[in-house]
Parts: C-alpha cells; structure tokens; sequence
C-alpha cells in the first residue's frame, strides 16, 4: 500500500512539474529531510489528492491531511523547507505559502490534545505510531492560499 502512494505521489509531482517551464526536483535526501519536491523559483512540496480512510474506495478532494510530526515524532513536512505547498484537487493545484499554513492549523488546534478523532482540526494519532496529523478543509486551504492553478 505505502509502495502504491509513493509512487502516486511521484507521478502526481511530475503532472505538477509540466506547468512550469525552469524545474528543478528534490534529491532523494532533500524530500526526505528537507521535506520539498520542486523547485520553481520557490520550493513547492507537492501534496496528491487522497483518500481520507485506507479502506476507502475514493478520493476525496474536501479534505486535506497535514502532518506536523511524522512517524517518528519529528517535525514533519509542515515545518521542512518547503516554500509553498501545492494541494491536489480534481481540476485545480491549490498553491499554500509555508507559513500561513502553519499559522493556520496553529490557530485551528490551539490548546488541543491528541487524540483519536479523525474530525477536522482534531490532532490525530494513529495506534503505535508517533505521527501527529491533522485533517484540513479544502474551502480553507482555497482561502488562505496565494493561487489556484488549473490543471
């Protein structure tokens, strides 16, 4: 299943790479430690489309999942050294700065402890892991963002 989304995810930030003309991709080691994909003037980390529960058959393009520490309980993507986050939707890339996005969810999750509600702006923690996430309205990330692309 993990082998399917990474390969997903690749595809889905080459789709996003053919809109610019001057691209250049993260190393291995930059995307995973430095937590971006593309740069474009900018480091953009690209975020596909998903799933909200593993089970389910479809995607669903209202919410987001963002990870502020991952597995390992470390400060994940939300705080790497991506510039701009680019969020799939069906027909558009919505494009996110860092730093409102963190702003953001710090404000929407203030003072909340984690839990195992999947519920939006409820911190998430799956069974065994040190992962902490939170699930983030698509209508949000439109407000906060600098642009929308068109596929």
């Amino acid at each position: 299943m993990k082998n399917k989304e990474f390969i997903l995810g690749k595809e889905k930030e080459k789709e996003f790479a053919k809109l610019f003309s001057d691209v250049i991709e993260a190393s291995k080691d930059e995307d995973i430690n430095e937590h971006w994909d593309l740069l474009i003037s900018a480091k953009i980390d690209v975020k596909s489309i998903k799933k909200q529960n593993r089970y389910d058959l479809i995607f669903n393009e209202n919410f987001h999942w963002v990870e502020l520490k991952n597995v390992n309980g470390k400060l994940s993507w939300l705080y790497g050294k991506a510039d701009f986050f680019a969020f799939e939707v069906e027909d558009y890339w919505i494009i996110v700065e860092k730093s409102k996005l963190q702003e953001f969810v710090e404000t929407k999750c203030k003072g909340q402890e984690i839990g195992k509600s999947k519920d939006p702006y409820c911190l998430y923690q799956r069974e065994g892991r040190k992962d902490v996430i939170v699930k983030v309205k698509t209508i949000d990330l439109i407000y906060i963002s600098e642009k929308m692309i068109k596929k």
